[in-house]
């Protein structure tokens, strides 16, 4: 996919979805480091924390108490969700502060997510980085699956790396399932795939797919294969202690490549870095981190190549 946003042609942002399959990854980190970039390359960027049920992302942009929530957009206190945005310290960078003190947003109805999803495509900016919150909900998963790039964080514990082929595996499924509500039988075998012990042993995509065509959904089959190839997600293993570390992605890759038919990109890894730690427990904007950070390197390296990508 072409990324206009560079030639001056796109009129609408860019969409970023940062994910994972646990707590505790860092993907916020992640995410605001991301943004940290794209906004020092002279982009326009918005951080949208759509942490539902735990917004934080404003605590590592050292904001103690957000003056406006996705909330106040979500109520009708803001008529459009721009105007919730927050400027923050670093130029071209804007955020819009999750809702956590509102128990109801942590599981939107489907029309006010809809009407969220719209308002994000429609914000004035260059890039739009959403932070999602962990676990593999359906909210979760369908603000993952609308977005541009699709960015999966994980540790390199290994339960972490277990979590995070679930995540993808989840999200590869939940657009199969999005897209064959209109053929029922077809969405019937998609939602007993879904199950590991399913009564037809259907154990990877590739299977559900030769059973759909079997079925006689020669054309099913080849559209739920083109959703497959749109999806792409990309890894970033986070915390890495050592060099080697850093590529753990690719054993995901390789699993999600013969089970789920899924291609993967390896972006590489971001360097554990104690002094992360230390600004986010100060409540010191990351933005403010010194750039010979391990960390800073790694996360312009996998910036420089989510660009380049297409």
């Amino acid at each position: 996919m072409e990324d206009k946003s560079l030639t001056g042609t796109r009129t609408n942002p860019f969409i970023w979805a940062v994910g994972g399959g646990k707590g505790g990854v860092g993907k916020s980190i992640v995410c605001s480091l991301l943004a940290f970039w794209l906004a020092r390359l002279d982009k326009r960027v918005v951080l949208v924390d759509l942490d539902l049920g735990g917004a934080s992302l404003h605590t590592l942009m050292g904001i103690k108490t957000p003056p406006r929530t996705l909330n106040d957009f979500v109520t009708g206190r803001c008529k459009a969700l721009k105007d919730t945005c927050v400027d923050l310290e670093l130029e071209n960078l804007r955020l819009i502060c999750g809702a956590s003190e509102n128990l109801a947003l942590a599981n939107p109805q489907f029309a006010k997510k809809r009407k969220i999803i719209q308002n994000i495509l429609n914000l004035d900016a260059d890039y739009v980085l959403m932070d999602l919150g962990a676990g593999t909900s359906f909210n979760v998963l369908d603000f993952f699956l609308v977005a541009h790039r699709k960015i999966a964080v994980l540790t390199p514990d290994p339960i972490s790396i277990h979590n995070a082929y679930a995540f993808v595996r989840n999200a590869v499924y939940r657009r199969l399932s999005q897209i064959s509500r209109k053929t029922p039988y077809v969405h019937e075998l998609v939602q007993k795939a879904m199950d590991p012990k399913n009564d037809l042993n259907i154990q990877t995509v590739k299977e559900l797919l030769e059973v759909i065509g079997e079925s006689g959904g020669n054309g099913a089959m080849e559209t739920l294969q083109r959703e497959i190839r749109r999806i792409r997600p990309a890894i970033v293993t986070n915390m890495a202690r050592d060099p080697s570390e850093k590529n753990i992605g690719n054993v995901i890759g390789d699993v999600a490549e013969n089970y789920l038919m899924l291609e993967m990109t390896n972006l590489g890894g971001v360097a554990y870095d104690e002094r992360i730690l230390e600004m986010v427990s100060g409540m010191i904007p990351l933005t403010r981190m010194g750039l010979s950070s391990e960390a800073f390197v790694n996360t312009y390296e996998i910036v420089s190549k989510l660009i380049r990508l297409n």
